[in-house]
């Protein structure tokens, strides 16, 4: 388990570990999924979904932990010398601390020991997170529109990011 000193130490966090997951971590996972993610966009995953996915063999799951609790998580997949983010949640009471962060600084150092070349990304459209993928270097390379449909079955665009690991 990787543990690292969260820069938000003075909100009383204390350290995050950061550790890989596998199945026995889905109900956390759903968990975070739920809390992390508003019905009004139609961006988180049901527990088949989840499950289908970790089930698979290129599949990477990150864990979140502050004094033992799940708190956020990223999953992956890889493929040849390229890996998409599928999915990164905070828990709404962790969210704006740095643990999104944590976990994609995490996920692109580990991509990059793989020899990963290109990390690829989709999110809704206006998404705040667009802020935390720039950071990283990601950059936009195309629009899905209409792709994801929200509980009033109004549609959403989505957005297309990348970032080339050097």
């Amino acid at each position: 388990m990787a543990s690292r000193q969260n820069p938000w130490d003075g909100l009383g966090l204390g350290p995050i570990d950061i550790r890989s997951g596998d199945l026995a971590d889905l109900k956390d996972v759903m968990r975070v999924m739920k809390d992390a993610f508003p019905e009004t966009y139609g961006e988180a995953w049901n527990h088949h979904q989840c499950r289908s996915m970790l089930c698979m063999p290129s599949a990477k799951l990150l864990i979140a932990l502050q004094a033992n609790t799940v708190c956020g998580f990223v999953i992956s997949r890889q493929a040849a010398d390229e890996e998409e983010l599928l999915m990164i949640a905070v828990s709404s009471t962790f969210q704006g601390r740095g643990i999104g962060y944590l976990l994609l600084e995490h996920m692109l150092k580990d991509a990059r020991a793989a020899d990963v070349a290109a990390v690829f990304l989709e999110m809704r459209a206006n998404n705040p997170a667009e802020k935390l993928y720039t950071q990283f270097g990601f950059h936009q390379i195309g629009v899905r529109k209409a792709y994801y449909t929200g509980a009033n079955l109004e549609k959403f665009d989505a957005i297309t990011y990348k970032t080339i690991l050097t």
